[in-house]
C-alpha cells in the first residue's frame, strides 16, 4: 500500500488537509442543529373531531363514514384507524413507509375540506394534525392573572404569541387550555315568553345585524370614498341597545330580555398550574435549528414581555426541552470522556508515552472529521449521533492501534523511522482497510430498515460509518507520520527503560501462549468439539431472554391519566384532579403539577399523540426535580397503588418511553360488525388480563356502559300544534349549546363570537323551554316530548373502516411483553368467537414484527457483504468461512450477556448484535492475514499460524479491551435505551475474543490444507 509512504513523503500536504477538516469539524460543532431526539417524518396524519352533545352512533353515521369513504381515494394507504367517542371522534392514518408526509398530509386536508360542508354544524373543531418529531413543543409556559379573568389572560398569551412566532427559528407558537372568549347573550326564557318572543327571533334579528358586509364605494368629483354601513358590533353597550321588537306604544330592547357581557363558551379544555387556573402556551422548533440558541432567544423575549405586564399577571415555565436536552447531551458527552479517559489508560498502559499519544490523538481528530461530514449530509448532534460517536470510540483505535503495534516491530527491522513507519502501516494496510469495510457494512444495512424505527436509529449507523471512515483515513496518513516524528528511533535504546505491558504481554505471548496454542491444534478435533457444545449451551439460553421493543425514557417528567365514570361532567372531572394534585404534591421529588381537564397535555414527547375534547378525560403531568431510576420507580408504584383503590376515576400512571409511536404494549384488536358481540369478547379478555399477574392498566373503552337522555318526539302532536322541526332543533341548539350570530370587534383589534344561549343550562330547565310555531304560539317543550334516560352506545373504533373494539394493557417493570403477549394469544385462540368476530395484533407485538423482521434481512445482507469483502481480499472461500465463526460465537456471548445481566433482546440489542458482526471478524481477518505472510516466507503451516497467533495477540486483545473500555460508560451509565446495546457488543467481544484466540487459528489450521499456498 503506497498511501502511508505517499503521506510522511508529502507531510506539509497531509498536516494541511487533516488541519482542514478538523477546522470543518469544530465549526459544524459549534453550529450544527441540536435536538433532543432524531427529527423525522412519520407517515401518520391524525383528525381530531370535537362535535358536543354526539353520541357514538351520530358520530359514526354523520362523521366518521364521510370521511372514511372520502379518503378511500387518496393513494397508499396502509391502515385507518378511527376512534368514534362521545363528543368526538380521532382518525388516524398510517401510510406506508417512504411516502411523501407533507404530500399525503396535504391529501387528507383536501379530503377533510371537501367533506366539511356537509358535516353536522355542531361540530365544533376538526383539526388536521402531522404526527411528526417537529411538531412536538420545546417549551410550556403558563399564564395567569389574579383574579382570574380568561379574557385579559388571553390577550396577553396572543400577545406573547405573536411576540415569539417573530422569532426565526420558531416553527409556530400554540395557546391552550381555557374557554374560548365569546361575548354572551344569557336569554331570559320567561321574559321572552312574556313578550312572545323566541330565542329564534332574537337569532335572527342579530344574524341580520352582525353581518358585515362592505357595500362599496361612492365618487364626489375628484375624491372617492369607501362607504360603511352596518358591520360588526364595536361596543356592548351598543349590542345591549339593538331593538329586538318595537310598535307605537314601546320599544324592547337586548338588555330587556338577556344579559350581555363578555364570558366564555362552556369549556372543554382547562388548564391548572401550581393550584391556579392558567392558559398554556406552547413553541414549537424549526427543523435544522439550535435548540440551546432558541432557548435563549425565547428566553430574552419572555424576559422584555415580563416588564410589560400588569402586576397581577404572571408567567412561568412548566417544562423546557433544552433542559432536558442539555442533561442528555452533557451525560453523553460524559459517556464519551469517561471512555476516552479508559481507552487512553489502555493505551498507555500497554504502548507506552509516545505511542499511546499517538493512539489518542485519533480520537478527537476522527470525531471531529466525522462530525463535519455529518453536518454535510444533514444530520445533528442528539442522543442516536452522540451514541453512535461512543460506539465508534472503541472502534476508531483498533486501526490506530494495530498500525502502531505494527511500526512498532518493524522499528526492529529497519534502522530508518520512517521507513519503517510507512513500511509498518502497509503491511498491516489492506488488513485494516478490509476490517474498517466489514464494520462500516456491519452498520450500513441499518439505513435499509424502512420503518419509522428505522428513522429513529438511522443517524446512529451514518454517525459510526463517519467516524470509522475518518479513523481509517487518519490510520493510513497521519498516524505513520506521526509515528515517524515522534516514537523512538531503535527499540534497542529502549531496553534499560521501564517496561509497557506489551513488553510482557508480547512475552507471554510468545511463550505460555504460543505453547498451549501448539497443543490445541495437535488436539483440533477435540477443540472444536468442545467450542460446538459451549455453543450451543450458550445459544440454549436465548429462550430465556425476554424479548421487547424500547424502555422508559426515563425522563424526570411522569404522566397521570385519568378516566371519570361514563356521562361524568367536565367539573366533575375537575374535581377529581384537584383531589389527585393534593395527594401528588406530598412527595419530595414533585416539582411541579399541571393539570389538564377535559384534554391530554400539549404535545411535549414525539411519541405521545394527545386526546382532546372529552369531558371524561383528563391528563396530570408531573414535573420531578431529577430522575432516580429507583425513586421514580418508587414514586410510580406508590401512585398506582393508591389511585388503584380509587372509586371516582380510573386513574393510570405512566412514565415516558423510547422508540416510535406505538400503542400500549399489549394491545389487541376485535373485528367485527356487532358491537354487542365484540363488547362480550372485550369484557371476557379485559376479565382475563386483570387476572393475569404483570398485566397493568387495563383499557377497554367498549366496556364502559354510557346512558344518553332521550328527547322522544311525538311528530303527530308537533304537527298538530303546527311545529316547525327545524325551529325545535335551533331552540334547543340554542338554549343547550348556544349559537353563534355574528363577530365583536373590541378596541384592541381581537374578534369575539357573539353566541345566544341560555346561561348553566341543565335537565330542569328543559321543562321552561317554550317552542315558537308557525302561528307566533309559545307551545312548552312538554307537551310534545318525553324525556328518559337510556343505554347509550359505548366507545368503539374501526379498523380499516370494520367496527372494532380495542383491548390494550401496559406491562409491569418485572414481566416481559413477549411472555404476556403470548399469554393472551394463548387464551385467544382458546376461546369461542362469535360468528363475524376475529382478532389481530396491535402494539409491541405488531411493532416487533415489522420491524425485526426487516432485521432479519438486514443481518442477512451484512453477512454476504462481509463475506463478499473477505473473498475479495484473501482469493479464498475456506479461510472467509473460518472468519465468520467468530459470529455465532459473537451471538452466544451476546445471549449470556444478556442473561446475566436480566436484560431483554430489544431493539436497541439487535442493532448491537448486527453492529458485532463486522466488529468481531476483524481480529480474525488481522490473524488470518498475517498468516498468510508467514506462509508466503516458506514457513510450515503450524508454524505460520503460531508465530502469526503469537504476533497479533497483542494487538487483538488491547483492541478488544479499547472497544469495551469506549462502551463500558454507556452501558454502565447511559439508561435503559443503551444497556442491552453495550451488554451485547462487550459480551459478545468477550467471547468471540476467546474464540479468536483458541478456535481460529484450530480452524485455520484444519482448513489450509496446501501449506505452501500464499493466499489460503
Amino acid at each position: 500500500m503506497l498511501l502511508p509512504k505517499l503521506a510522511i513523503k508529502n507531510a506539509q500536504f497531509t498536516l494541511t488537509v487533516v488541519v482542514l477538516l478538523v477546522l470543518v469539524g469544530i465549526v459544524s460543532y459549534f453550529q450544527m442543529p441540536r435536538s433532543e431526539d432524531p427529527q423525522f417524518d412519520m407517515p401518520i396524519t391524525l383528525i381530531e373531531v370535537i362535535y358536543p352533545g354526539a353520541s357514538p352512533a351520530d358520530i359514526e353515521t354523520l362523521v366518521i363514514t364521510p370521511l372514511e369513504e372520502e379518503f378511500s381515494d387518496i393513494e397508499n394507504i396502509k391502515k385507518i384507524e378511527s376512534q368514534v367517542k362521545n363528543g368526538g371522534a380521532r382518525i388516524e392514518i398510517t401510510f406506508l413507509y417512504g411516502t411523501d408526509s407533507e404530500a399525503t398530509f396535504n391529501k387528507v386536508k383536501q379530503a377533510v375540506s371537501s367533506v366539511k360542508p356537509s358535516l353536522p354544524q355542531g361540530v365544533h373543531d376538526l383539526l388536521v394534525l402531522k404526527a411528526t418529531p417537529s411538531s412536538v413543543a420545546i417549551m410550556q409556559l403558563a399564564l395567569w392573572r389574579e383574579p382570574i379573568d380568561y379574557k385579559v389572560m388571553e390577550f396577553y398569551a396572543k400577545q406573547l404569541e405573536k411576540r415569539l412566532e417573530a422569532i426565526n427559528d420558531v416553527r409556530k407558537a400554540n395557546i391552550w387550555g381555557y374557554p374560548q372568549q365569546i361575548v354572551a347573550i344569557d336569554v331570559n326564557l320567561a321574559l321572552l315568553k312574556h313578550y312572545g318572543l323566541s330565542v329564534t327571533d332574537v337569532n335572527a334579528t342579530l344574524q341580520g345585524r352582525a353581518v358585515n358586509i362592505t357595500p362599496g364605494y361612492v365618487d364626489a368629483s375628484s375624491r372617492r370614498f369607501n362607504v360603511k354601513a352596518s358591520g360588526n358590533f364595536v361596543q356592548l353597550a351598543e349590542l345591549r341597545e339593538t331593538v329586538i321588537r318595537s310598535d307605537d306604544s314601546f320599544i324592547l330592547r337586548l338588555k330587556d330580555v338577556a344579559t350581555i357581557e363578555f364570558s366564555g363558551l362552556e369549556p372543554n379544555y382547562l388548564a391548572y398550574y401550581d393550584n391556579k387556573p392558567v392558559v398554556f402556551l406552547t413553541v414549537e422548533q424549526r427543523p435544522d435549528t439550535n435548540i440551546f440558541a432558541l432557548t435563549e432567544n425565547i428566553d430574552n423575549e419572555i424576559a422584555k414581555f415580563t416588564k410589560s405586564l400588569p402586576d397581577n399577571m404572571n408567567v412561568d415555565v412548566l417544562f423546557k426541552q433544552a433542559d432536558s436536552v442539555e442533561s442528555r447531551v452533557n451525560g453523553f458527552f460524559d459517556n464519551l470522556w469517561q471512555g476516552l479517559v479508559l481507552v487512553g489508560i489502555m493505551s498507555l498502559i500497554f504502548l507506552g508515552l509516545r505511542e499511546s499519544l499517538v493512539v489518542i490523538a485519533v480520537i478527537p481528530l476522527s470525531f471531529l472529521v466525522a462530525i463535519g461530514w455529518l453536518d454535510f449530509i444533514g444530520f445533528g448532534l442528539q442522543q442516536m449521533s452522540i451514541v453512535g460517536l461512543i460506539i465508534a470510540l472503541g472502534l476508531l483505535v483498533d486501526n490506530a492501534i494495530v498500525v502502531t503495534e505494527s511500526i512498532h516491530r518493524e522499528k526492529k527491522k529497519v534502522t530508518n523511522l520512517s521507513d519503517a513507519a510507512a513500511s509498518g502501516t502497509s503491511k498491516v494496510g489492506w488488513a485494516i482497510t478490509s476490517g474498517t469495510v466489514t464494520t462500516m457494512l456491519a452498520f450500513l444495512p441499518m439505513l435499509m430498515l424502512a420503518s419509522s424505527t428505522g428513522d429513529f436509529v438511522r443517524s446512529m449507523p451514518v454517525t459510526v460509518v463517519l467516524v470509522l471512515l475518518a479513523s481509517l483515513l487518519i490510520a493510513l496518513t497521519l498516524t505513520p507520520l506521526l509515528a515517524s516524528r515522534f516514537f523512538a528511533a531503535n527499540t534497542e535504546k529502549d531496553s534499560s527503560k521501564i517496561k509497557t505491558l506489551q513488553h510482557y504481554v508480547n512475552i507471554f505471548a510468545e511463550q505460555t501462549y504460543a505453547k498451549w496454542l501448539s497443543r490445541f491444534i495437535n488436539l483440533r478435533w477435540i477443540v472444536i468439539a468442545i467450542a460446538v457444545l459451549c455453543l450451543v449451551g450458550m445459544l440454549s439460553l436465548f429462550g430465556k431472554v425476554g424479548v421487547s421493543l424500547f424502555p422508559k425514557a426515563e425522563k424526570p417528567m411522569i404522566m397521570l391519566d385519568v378516566e371519570t365514570p361514563p356521562n361524568s361532567s367536565l367539573a366533575y372531572t375537575d374535581r377529581v384532579m384537584q383531589k389527585m394534585t393534593k395527594i401528588i404534591e406530598k412527595n419530595d421529588l414533585v416539582e411541579k403539577v399541571a393539570l389538564n381537564v377535559g384534554s391530554a397535555n400539549p404535545r411535549i414527547y414525539y411519541n405521545q399523540i394527545p386526546k382532546r375534547g372529552v369531558a371524561t378525560y383528563g391528563q396530570v403531568i408531573v414535573v420531578l426535580a431529577e430522575y432516580d431510576a429507583v425513586s421514580v420507580s418508587s414514586f410510580v408504584n406508590q401512585l398506582r397503588e393508591e389511585f388503584g383503590q380509587w372509586q371516582e376515576a380510573k386513574i393510570t400512571v405512566s412514565e415516558f418511553t423510547q422508540g416510535p409511536v406505538t400503542d400500549l404494549p399489549i394491545s389487541v384488536r376485535l373485528m367485527g360488525e356487532s358491537l354487542s358481540d365484540l363488547e362480550q369478547v372485550a369484557n371476557d379478555l379485559a376479565s382475563m388480563m386483570a387476572n393475569t399477574k404483570g398485566i397493568i392498566n387495563i383499557d377497554n373503552p367498549i366496556g364502559i356502559a354510557n346512558t344518553e337522555l332521550l328527547l322522544d318526539i311525538n311528530y303527530e302532536k308537533a304537527g298538530l300544534s303546527n311545529i316547525d322541526i327545524n325551529t325545535l332543533d335551533t331552540t334547543l341548539q340554542t338554549i343547550l349549546s348556544g349559537t353563534s350570530v355574528g363577530q365583536f370587534n373590541d378596541d384592541n383589534g381581537e374578534n369575539y363570537p357573539i353566541v345566544v344561549r341560555r346561561k348553566n343550562p341543565d335537565i330542569d330547565g328543559l321543562a321552561d323551554i317554550n317552542v315558537t310555531n308557525r302561528l307566533g304560539e309559545a307551545i312548552p317543550l312538554n307537551q310534545f316530548i318525553t324525556t328518559k334516560l337510556q343505554k347509550g352506545r359505548t366507545e368503539f373504533y374501526h379498523y380499516q373502516k370494520l367496527r372494532m373494539a380495542k383491548v390494550s394493557a401496559d406491562v409491569d417493570k418485572n414481566y416481559t411483553v413477549s411472555e404476556l403477549t403470548t399469554n393472551v394469544i394463548e387464551y385467544l385462540d382458546e376461546y369461542k368467537m362469535p360468528n363475524g368476530v376475529s382478532y389481530n395484533l396491535g402494539g409491541e407485538e405488531e411493532s416487533r414484527q415489522e420491524n425485526f423482521s426487516g432485521l432479519t434481512q438486514i443481518m442477512l445482507v451484512t453477512a454476504i457483504g462481509i463475506f463478499a469483502v473477505l473473498v475479495l481480499q484473501f482469493k479464498s472461500f475456506l479461510q472467509p468461512i473460518v472468519i465468520f465463526t467468530s459470529i455465532p460465537f459473537a451471538m452466544a456471548g451476546s445471549v449470556i450477556g444478556l442473561y446475566l445481566t436480566g436484560q431483554s433482546f430489544s431493539m436497541m440489542a439487535f442493532i448491537g448484535l448486527i453492529s458485532l458482526f463486522g466488529i468481531v471478524v476483524n481480529n480474525a481477518i488481522i490473524l488470518i492475514d498475517t498468516t498468510n505472510r508467514n506462509l508466503a516466507e516458506s514457513a510450515n503451516l503450524k508454524e505460520a499460524i503460531i508465530t502469526a497467533s503469537a504476533s497479533r495477540f497483542t494487538p487483538i486483545l488491547l483492541t478488544t479491551l479499547t472497544t469495551i473500555g469506549g462502551l463500558l460508560p454507556l452501558t454502565l451509565f447511559g439508561g435503559a435505551l443503551w444497556q442491552p446495546l453495550g451488554t451485547v457488543i462487550i459480551s459478545g467481544l468477550c467471547v468471540s475474543a476467546i474464540a479468536s484466540f483458541l478456535l481460529v487459528p484450530v480452524l485455520t489450521d484444519v482448513f489450509t490444507e496446501d501449506k505452501k499456498q500464499n493466499n489460503d
